[in-house]
């Protein structure tokens, strides 16, 4: 019996903390900076949170468009923030108020979308919408 009520005090543990880790708010994440790399190729997508980026086995995908990207890091280990490494000619072609969506995860599904819909709850997984993309002129960092 005393193995049973510890079993199920760990599952109750197990499901808060899962939910308080999901729970991020959508006014958290904000796109932050668009620089372009010191090798001149690659663009710099900074998104930050006021909250702390969700850790675990699964991977970020930043959604522009019908586009996505996968290649990115939390400098210094910050989980406040990652940075999408979106090459030169890939930006260069985005459509101007294409919407960005960040998801916590990889789903083929997702890829396949035109990004040309209004609504971002059509996307599989945990995702934040962060607006539209506006190109911009871009600066070293």
């Amino acid at each position: 019996m005393n193995k049973k009520l510890k079993n199920a005090g760990l599952l109750f543990l197990f499901f808060f903390l899962t939910s308080a880790l999901f729970a991020q708010s959508a006014n958290a994440v904000a796109v932050s900076l668009i620089t372009l790399d010191d090798d001149q190729e690659t663009v710099r997508v900074s998104i930050k949170t006021s909250e702390s980026f969700i850790v675990g086995a699964n991977r970020y995908v930043l959604h522009i468009g019908g586009r996505h990207f996968l290649m990115n890091e939390h400098p210094e280990g910050s989980l406040s923030e990652i940075v999408f490494f979106v090459p030169l000619s890939d930006y260069e072609t985005l459509k101007d108020q294409s919407r960005i969506i960040l998801v916590y995860g990889f789903y083929h599904d997702n890829t396949l979308k035109d990004g040309e819909g209004d609504q971002s709850s059509d996307f599989l997984g945990k995702h934040w919408s962060l607006g539209k993309f506006t190109k911009q002129t871009l600066t070293s960092k």
